[in-house]
């Protein structure tokens, strides 16, 4: 049997106000069945563990969602999810919650039970890539061999990087190449995007690239106010040899490309066919989308929930609400209509904010 000790983990901390199931008072539960965490014990709520989701795998669904539809349309799609690594394994809070959410009369074999770490291969055999943030910039990262170990399994690795420098971009690019990662590498510190580095693809070559697997390259070019008109943006990007090209499918946020714009954004300067991905972001909305409407607000519609920190006019959402999924399954919807050839997820780690909000703190 697998055993977790359930009297103590049976309830969850809700800090501040979140949608869905009422909390428990703290006077309905066992002194012993309290977990306190941090110093903010006065704003603390106790919610049961079984009324806790799995936001990771409530993000996963979205994906295989996508995916799904995506095989029904074009086999060839491609999804690639940023940062995505650690949706494709089991974590420890998902065993904890589905310890919790077990009938207390059921009786389970432990070769039943999803072991911690188990790769979880619905959401694998939905994607082709992830992608990375600031594994040769930043510190630490994520260990190759457990990258290589999802390799085997169909998985590209792919990087993102900001290096505060163009010198320390360029090493960046260096070791990914090295480490068979297609990589974006800019001087910037954060998600802008604006910029079409002078410098030529590390690894450039001359083949076509028909999938995520065969990408040695890439380049994320979604900021377009500096350059002249959308027409030179375009230009700019067409102008380069990079194997993968990630573009907003929106000029300046709310005109979307028309299909011949994407479909010769599909060819590198030389010729040679690579991949245009379209940016998306499943995790927040933006005031300046299409689909934004004059009176929305945090807390109005009630899955807006809170206001980005670095991004003005960008909002999280709870991603798992039916509303923001039908935006979504539209928005996805119109990419492949476009003729792009996959998508870019962004903010696939959204779920951090709801565990952040819902700690599993065992006494």
């Amino acid at each position: 049997m697998h055993k977790l000790s359930r009297h103590i983990l049976g309830y969850a901390l809700a800090l501040g106000t979140l949608g869905g199931p009422a909390p428990i008072s703290p006077a309905t539960a066992q002194v012993s069945d309290l977990l306190l965490t941090g110093p903010a014990a006065e704003r603390e709520q106790l919610i049961p563990l079984a009324r806790v989701p799995n936001y990771r795998d409530l993000m996963r669904e979205i994906v295989e969602e996508f995916s799904r539809y995506a095989q029904s349309r074009d086999p060839a799609f491609a999804i690639v999810v940023r940062p995505g690594f650690e949706l494709l394994r089991w974590d420890q809070r998902e065993v904890i919650l589905s310890e919790a959410k077990r009938p207390n009369v059921a009786t389970v074999p432990d070769d039943a039970m999803t072991p911690l770490g188990d790769p979880m291969r619905r959401y694998i055999q939905a994607i082709d890539g992830i992608a990375v943030s600031n594994q040769f910039c930043g510190q630490g990262g994520v260990p190759l061999a457990a990258l290589a170990r999802f390799r085997t399994m169909g998985v590209k690795a792919m990087s993102v990087e900001h290096c505060g420098s163009d010198a320390a971009a360029v090493q960046a690019l260096e070791r990914a190449t090295a480490a068979g990662m297609p990589a974006h590498a800019d001087a910037g510190r954060w998600d802008k995007f604006d910029e079409i580095p002078v410098r030529r693809p590390a690894n450039e070559n001359s083949n076509n690239v028909e999938a995520i697997d065969d990408a040695q390259n890439m380049l994320i070019a979604l900021e377009n106010k500096s350059f002249g008109s959308r027409g030179d943006w375009l230009m700019a990007i067409a102008g380069t040899n990079y194997d993968i090209v990630v573009v907003d499918a929106f000029y300046d946020g709310n005109q979307p490309l028309t299909a011949d714009e994407v479909h010769r954004l599909k060819f590198k300067e030389l010729g040679a066919r690579r991949l245009a991905l379209a940016w998306m972001d499943v995790g927040h909305a933006a005031d300046y989308r299409y689909y934004w409407e004059n009176d929305w607000r945090v807390g109005s519609p009630s899955w807006i929930v809170a206001r980005h920190d670095d991004r003005p006019g960008v909002f999280a959402v709870e991603y798992w609400h039916p509303r923001w999924k039908s935006i979504m399954g539209v928005y996805f919807r119109s990419l492949m209509d476009l003729g792009f050839d996959g998508v870019f997820l962004n903010g696939s780690d959204s779920y951090l904010r709801f565990e952040d909000m819902t700690p599993l703190a065992p006494l």
